[in-house]
């Protein structure tokens, strides 16, 4: 029933899915707080202006999460209707996104994951834009300075780098030894900028001490949180069903979704390492998660012959999200 809603009234969704937002978000405008972040967490250089306004007005930051969550799944809708991952029409990726991220109260208040994960999918469509294409040098370079600049929002997006080189190995036949030095430029060029300013401020110190908390800062976020534990298998089990029966569709897939799925699914691999393995990262990496599993859950609902099963797991997924609010 709600999937077929979903497939059916797609003009409705430009005002249903901010309205989503808005219910599932109350307390992010009724009672705005400030993100718990641990020290240095909301000082990386291009977030520090963001971490003043919300200091300043926790309302006004929050107001602007939920302009950030809407514009990801603007990029998301735009991402499906360019390079056509799921062959029809539907805005159930968008619905499933801001499903996913609405789960967790905290991530209602501004954190720089949000600017990263924007970032992140623009380089996605820099890196999938270059399939059709001949000379790919922009793409290649644009991939690796939109990663650059989103690191400087939320240090650990650094860490996805390799899906740009990983991508051309994908998207291109031949990748050329330029697909592969371009991004490096491309990285290095917003680190060299503020690298220069904390230079000539003579800060280098404050630097270099922001960069070791993003990364070594312990964060005991998920020990005794059986709420998000459970919420996060649940996740875990849609993107394992949707990955199977995926591999179940592949002769049926166009090389380039082939492709493009693959994409995804390296990004969330990446995501789940950097959970287990780097200390500082915790619940935030859910935002950044979300974005394969969109894409990854919404083929494998769309395309089950069993729809009862296909609803059954939305209103599970939305039963969930709830209950996280209320918890």
């Amino acid at each position: 029933m709600i999937l077929r809603y979903i497939k059916t009234n797609q003009a409705h969704h430009f005002i249903t899915i901010p309205l989503v937002v808005l219910i599932l978000w109350f307390r992010a405008y009724l009672k705005p707080e400030i993100f718990p972040f641990f020290i240095g967490e909301d000082q990386m250089l291009l977030y520090r202006p963001f971490a003043a306004l919300s200091s300043y007005s926790a309302l006004a930051g929050n107001l602007l999460t939920i302009a950030l969550v809407l514009i990801l799944a603007l990029i998301i809708l735009r991402l499906n209707s360019a390079y056509s991952f799921i062959r029809i029409r539907t805005f159930l990726p968008t619905n499933i996104f801001v499903l996913i991220v609405s789960a967790s109260i905290s991530l209602h208040n501004l954190h720089p994951v949000y600017f990263a994960a924007a970032f992140l999918l623009l380089a996605v469509n820099r890196i999938f834009g270059a399939y059709a294409l001949k000379a790919v040098n922009s793409n290649a370079f644009d991939a690796g300075f939109l990663i650059g600049i989103g690191s400087l929002f939320y240090f650990n997006l650094i860490f996805y780098f390799p899906i740009v080189w990983i991508g051309f190995i994908l998207i291109r036949k031949n990748p050329n030894w330029r697909n592969f030095l371009l991004p490096i430029v491309g990285l290095s060029i917003p680190w060299l900028y503020a690298f220069s300013y904390y230079f000539f401020t003579d800060s280098l110190p404050v630097l270099g001490q922001t960069i070791r908390q993003n990364f070594l800062t312990p964060n005991h976020f998920l020990q005794g949180n059986i709420n998000f534990q459970i919420y996060l298998g649940l996740l875990v089990l849609l993107s394992l069903l949707g990955s199977f029966f995926l591999i179940s569709q592949l002769d049926e897939k166009k090389i380039s979704s082939r492709k493009y799925f693959q994409m995804f699914f390296v990004i969330f691999v990446i995501s789940i390492v950097l959970l287990l393995l780097v200390p500082s990262v915790s619940q935030e990496i859910l935002i950044i998660i979300a974005l394969p599993l969109t894409f990854l859950i919404s083929n494998y609902l769309i395309f089950m012959r069993s729809k009862f099963w296909a609803n059954f797991f939305v209103y599970l997924l939305i039963a969930m999200v709830i209950y996280m609010q209320v918890a």
